[in-house]
């Protein structure tokens, strides 16, 4: 059972979901509407363990996962949802030893997760065009791991132009043109390896699924992912009025030439 120390994340949450992920300090204080702690009074606390604020309501604390940093990462784009990278790492079969190009990084949503799955084995390459946005990736990296992982190379290039001579076993696109990066990745990729692409529209899909015929791809599967929470309780039990529908369609694909 952990032991929360000075400099670790907390999340910090009511049972009715709320929450608040802090970075302990040795002498620093969480406020909110519900009242304030001292850090030092979490300091030394198991996971598990409970506050009774002032308003007479429990804030349990407990280690955050990635999800809880997935949603409270600095961003300056959408981030990919937990559905969706849920169903990239699933069918991109992502695993330790493995090496794995992204194109498209934007906030590191997915670069956390992926470097989570690759268990400081094999190799992650991110390739982000935009520099601004790759040094936001590589300090939410470094806030959620604690510093930059080994294993990661974060270079800032267009994948069109990427200057990596190195082949891959599994390739990753968040892209708003996919289908003009598939032709200079795909001699990234090694034959046999699977190509994961995630896109909003379906038009962006079907100039992809076209391109990656023309590249040798193979078994391309097209499929979106819907998440419907629902309400459970002793009077209750239905579906939420409100759902995570739509965020993006995906695209799988393996490498046969």
């Amino acid at each position: 059972m952990k032991t929360f120390s000075d400099g670790d994340w907390v999340l910090l949450t009511t049972d009715k979901g709320k929450n608040w992920l802090v970075r302990l300090i040795h002498g620093e204080y969480f406020s909110c509407h519900l009242g304030t702690i001292a850090h030092d009074e979490i300091i030394g606390k198991q996971e598990g363990d409970e506050w009774i604020t002032p308003k007479g309501q429990k804030i349990f604390f407990f280690s955050p996962t990635l999800t809880d940093f997935l949603f409270h990462i600095k961003r300056r784009t959408q981030i990919i949802y937990p559905k969706d990278i849920g169903a990239i790492l699933c069918y991109g079969d992502i695993r330790p030893h493995m090496s794995v190009l992204e194109s498209g990084v934007g906030s590191g949503a997915l670069t956390v997760f992926l470097l989570a799955y690759l268990a400081g084995c094999g190799i992650l390459v991110s390739v982000e065009a935009r520099e601004e946005f790759a040094k936001l990736a590589e300090n939410n990296i470094r806030r959620v791991f604690g510093k930059k992982p080994d294993n990661w190379h974060l270079v800032v290039s267009d994948i069109e132009l990427p200057g990596i001579s190195a082949q891959f076993d599994r390739l990753i696109l968040d892209l708003p043109e996919p289908w003009k990066a598939v032709p200079s990745a795909t001699p990234l990729l090694k034959r046999g390896g699977i190509l994961v692409s995630l896109s909003p529209q379906i038009s962006q899909i079907q100039w992809v699924s076209r391109e990656l015929k023309k590249q040798g791809f193979r078994f391309i599967q097209v499929f979106e992912i819907l998440k419907r929470d629902w309400y459970v309780d002793e009077k209750r039990l239905r579906p939420m009025d409100r759902m995570v529908a739509h965020t993006g369609f995906l695209i799988v694909a393996r490498k046969t030439y």
